[in-house]
């Protein structure tokens, strides 16, 4: 369902993401790229405890849905650290967070996510 709500709003801009940043392979915003057309980019995020998804910038607008987990900690590009309490079924949009950043899970169980950018929507990254 997310998936296809986020076809609803992809717009084709025709722009080009030829940053080297942007690319997928050289940013991951996952741990794993499970889709990608040319309206958006689906990725999957898995971390057992104690786990780290590495340093990342979010150049496209992008929606993150939890499907497991319970306590994460998001260090920030500023030096800031954002302690995340996070349930199943939770949603967040590109604009409540920071754009740069890493992720580690520090709660007891395995942390998942699916994230879904939109192209041709910039985040202002």
């Amino acid at each position: 369902m997310i998936l296809a709500l986020c076809y609803l709003r992809a717009r084709e801009t025709g722009s080009d993401m030829a940053d080297d940043a942007a690319d997928p392979k050289g940013n991951p915003i996952g741990t794993e790229l499970v889709y990608e057309d040319d309206s958006v980019r689906v990725w999957r995020i898995e971390l057992a405890p104690g786990e780290v998804a590495g340093w990342h910038t979010h150049y496209l607008d992008y929606t993150t849905v939890v499907v497991e987990g319970d306590l994460v900690e998001r260090p920030n590009a500023d030096g800031s650290v954002d302690r995340i309490e996070v349930k199943p079924g939770a949603i967040m949009r590109w604009n409540q967070g920071t754009l740069r950043h890493a992720l580690r899970n520090i709660g007891t169980k395995t942390f998942r996510n699916v994230i879904v950018e939109v192209k041709g929507r910039r985040t202002g990254a």
